[in-house]
């Protein structure tokens, strides 16, 4: 296979564009209670509007990966990212919460666009040891995001209005689709042949690699544990031990620069170790977490032994994926679309399915919270142990 040279200006824009999930629900969240205020709709509603934006970003990278194998990654992009800004200015201007939401879901099936192809382009482009480094540099500039986006939309939302949210999503889009016309090159130089349903036919052979399947569970599994982070720490860390609102906001932000530095080391180290290595160091950092939050149920309340746990648990996962992603994508050039697919899918849908049980004994214990990420996280070991025998050479 052809393999491109990509300029450290274009691994910035593949960085920026697999960051449109974070940035299409974070950056809004601040601004909910206020939009619920001014239509005016109820919570339920208000709510929708993010599930209808998580399920595009979950089905659209399903949709358009196997596409950009057989259509190549340019244009399937610049649709994806136009729908995307379209979509962002159409929000900002409507009034009507139902065309919110449809607005919404259109916003996520074109922001998953970028965040599917952002990294089949990057499989394209390289192999080895330079796969695995800029699949790591797409993942710190990714973790950037998640810091940035709640605490520049409350900014934003202080200011002006929750619309002002969306204005500057759909300026950054406009943004992009213009760098990506003029600066970006159509990477898939092998594009597949055959009909679409051969292409879309192709995900019965990934789903049968079982390398690249038990990457994609481990993968799932160790984000779960971050998910049910994400659901359950509000309400541990302010309604059970008391902590404010801007405190929480602190440590919330001080593990997501976690997640930035493990995305970051997990590149460096990659140098020096096979990512196999560094998988399994970051995995058992995490799980020393998962285990701190066991010994916490059974001492008298810490809020430092927990926020500890926390940071345990979740600063990991930006090495965790980085390494998952680099090591399934490795075998999978031929199919890179269809492949980033199946991994934006399973990360998203695991997620989702994980959260609510974190909310099933309620706000006033953590039990619920612990056993699932404590299980999730054995899962995931369980997967490695297994599959760390069969590890190709």
């Amino acid at each position: 296979m052809q393999k491109n040279n990509m300029t450290r200006l274009q691994i910035m824009i593949l960085g920026v564009l697999s960051a449109f999930g974070p940035l299409a629900l974070d950056l809004y969240l601040p601004g909910l209670p206020v939009l619920q205020r001014e239509l005016p709709t109820t919570a339920t509603m208000t709510q929708l509007s993010i599930t209808a934006a998580m399920f595009g970003l979950a089905i659209g990278q399903v949709v358009v990966g196997p596409l950009s194998d057989r259509l190549g990654r340019k244009m399937p992009l610049i649709y994806g990212i136009a729908a995307f800004t379209i979509s962002s200015f159409g929000i900002a201007m409507s009034d009507n919460i139902g065309m919110i939401i449809v607005l919404r879901l259109i916003q996520g099936l074109g922001g998953a666009t970028g965040i599917v192809l952002s990294l089949a382009m990057i499989t394209d482009s390289f192999d080895g040891i330079q796969l695995t480094r800029n699949v790591a540099i797409n993942q710190t500039i990714n973790g950037i995001f998640p810091i940035l986006a709640p605490v520049l939309g409350g900014v934003l939302i202080a200011l002006a209005d929750w619309r002002s949210a969306f204005w500057l999503l759909g300026g950054l889009g406009l943004i992009i689709v213009l760098l990506i016309i003029f600066k970006l090159p159509e990477t898939n130089l092998d594009r597949q042949n055959g009909s679409l349903k051969e292409t879309f036919g192709r995900f019965k052979s990934i789903l049968e690699n079982r390398y690249f399947m038990a990457m994609t569970l481990i993968q799932g599994f160790m984000m779960s544990a971050l998910f049910a982070y994400i659901a359950g720490s509000s309400f541990v860390l302010q309604d059970l031990y008391g902590l404010s609102v801007p405190a929480f906001s602190g440590v919330y932000a001080l593990n997501g620069f976690g997640i930035l530095l493990g995305a970051s080391l997990s590149g460096k180290l990659a140098e020096k170790y096979s990512a196999w290595q560094i998988l399994k160091w970051f995995m058992m950092f995490s799980m020393v977490g998962g285990l701190l939050l066991i010994v916490s149920l059974f001492l008298p309340k810490s809020i430092w032994l927990t926020i500890l746990a926390f940071f345990l648990i979740v600063a990991p996962v930006g090495g965790i994926n980085s390494m998952t992603t680099a090591l399934a994508m490795a075998r999978e050039h031929q199919d890179a679309g269809t492949a980033s697919g199946i991994l934006g899918l399973t990360r998203f849908a695991m997620g989702g399915i994980m959260s609510p049980l974190v909310g099933l004994g309620g706000t006033t214990t953590m039990v619920p919270l612990v056993i699932v990420i404590v299980v999730v996280q054995l899962l995931g070991a369980g997967i490695y142990a297994v599959m760390q025998h069969k590890q190709p050479a």
